[in-house]
């Protein structure tokens, strides 16, 4: 009896260099997301959303006794009484105007402004607006045989609407909320400032046939 001769196939899997090119694909996308360009931009990004947490590297102390704070030449804030003790920066509030963020450092969007702080003064003009702090004593403590130091400002208009009296506040962020001790907070409604006024005399009512018959023969 003749034997059939054993036949050998081999099977060539066709899918086999796709799925090593689809491998080799994912593995170079998942090395995008660890190259310096990435890491950089992820860097930056970072870099930006940290500055408002960044405290600069001078701070202000100063001494605010019976300072008086005026805007645009007119005076908004008296009796003004602070203890700053390293402080990141001053803020100064104008209703319609916005918030003064005051620095000794280099503040993003700022403008600076030589000698702002001198001896028993604070002035600068931001944006076409002119803020002063008059002080009995000199403002800068911690700072010897210095009265005189530049100053770098950005007026936050975003905030123009906060509330509706001048204020002077101090803290360590750049953007709002901003700290305004000793200051009252604003009423969350004008509700309350609404004054309802008192009726009207009769006597002065228009005369109709109801009024007519309620005002008393006399007249009063």
């Amino acid at each position: 009896m003749r034997r059939k001769p054993i036949e050998t196939k081999i099977f060539v899997c066709r899918f086999a260099p796709r799925v090593g090119m689809t491998l080799v694909l994912l593995a170079a996308l998942s090395g995008l997301t660890s190259t310096p360009a990435l890491a950089q931009a992820s860097a930056a990004s970072s870099g930006r959303q940290a500055w408002h947490d960044t405290l600069p590297q001078q701070r202000i102390s100063a001494r605010v006794s019976d300072g008086v704070l005026t805007v645009d030449g007119m005076v908004g804030k008296i009796d003004l009484n602070y203890d700053i003790d390293r402080s990141g920066f001053l803020y100064f509030y104008e209703p319609g105007v916005g918030t003064a963020v005051v620095s000794l450092s280099p503040l993003a969007g700022s403008v600076k402004v030589s000698d702002g702080f001198d001896g028993t003064r604070l002035a600068f003009a931001v944006e076409g607006h002119s803020f002063e702090l008059s002080n009995a004593k000199p403002l800068l403590s911690r700072r010897k045989n210095k009265a005189k130091a530049d100053i770098y400002v950005r007026l936050d208009t975003a905030t123009a609407a906060i509330g509706r009296y001048p204020r002077m506040g101090y803290g360590n962020t750049t953007q709002p909320p901003y700290v305004w001790p000793l200051s009252r907070p604003e009423p969350a409604s004008n509700v309350r400032y609404v004054v309802t006024p008192p009726p009207m005399p009769r006597s002065v009512l228009p005369r109709t046939v109801d009024t007519a018959l309620a005002i008393p023969s006399g007249g009063h």
